[in-house]
């Protein structure tokens, strides 16, 4: 039996244009704040708090950085920003004790090595052989 198998199941599925899911509700929840704080204020004070969410949410949804999205990347910043940078490395004293020993390798000997067989016990093995080749008739 053939079974097919799935390809690609790394790639999200598009469900608006060029946007997966992920992407169109991030754009729905960027965009719906930066609407709402335009019209609840207004003005050029409106404008100045609604931009960078338009542009955070642009980034979100839209741009990549080194194949990988903007959300990701952002995250890896965040958390190398907050881990420390400098490894200390304290030797300390332990108790472990360490034992290297090479195993006992018991030497293989071939049974067959002092042998000696005739020509007639090595002709009727063949015969055997060539009997078991042959397709009966």
């Amino acid at each position: 039996m053939q079974f097919k198998v799935p390809q690609k199941i790394d790639i999200e599925d598009k469900i608006m244009g060029p946007l997966t899911m992920v992407q169109f509700v991030y754009a729905v929840l960027g965009a719906g704040a930066g609407y709402i704080i335009l019209n609840s204020i207004g003005g050029f004070i409106g404008w100045i708090l609604a931009l960078p969410i338009f542009i955070f949410t642009f980034c979100i949804v839209f741009v990549k950085v080194n194949g990988r999205s903007f959300g990701q990347f952002l995250k890896n910043a965040i958390a190398y920003a907050a881990n420390p940078k400098t490894r200390l490395w304290h030797k300390s004293e332990s108790n472990v004790r360490v034992e290297i020993y090479q195993p006992k390798v018991e030497a293989i000997t071939d049974p067959y090595a002092n042998k000696h067989y005739s020509r007639a016990d090595i002709e009727k093995v063949a015969n055997v052989i060539d009997r078991r080749g042959r397709v009966a008739p």
